[in-house]
């Protein structure tokens, strides 16, 4: 259930964020040159990617490390 759960979530997530990127592109930057859209794109897509690499190092870190001192 937790996996479905989290692909729903960013099936959603990706959908929400295409379909208002089509709408800033198409109807409200209209005077902005292709270039810059093509920049914009570009580093929004790289910022993504960066958490989304640093979100899985964490997630694999924390599978490996082991705390002696905590109790439980």
């Amino acid at each position: 259930m937790r996996v479905l759960g989290a692909f729903l979530l960013v099936c959603g997530f990706v959908v929400a964020i295409g379909y208002l990127l089509y709408w800033f592109f198409s109807a409200v930057a209209e005077s902005i040159p292709m270039p810059l859209k093509v920049a914009i794109v570009a580093a929004a897509i790289g910022l993504l990617l960066l958490f989304i690499s640093i979100g899985r190092e964490r997630y694999k870190a924390s599978k490996k490390e082991e705390f002696k001192e905590v109790e439980r």
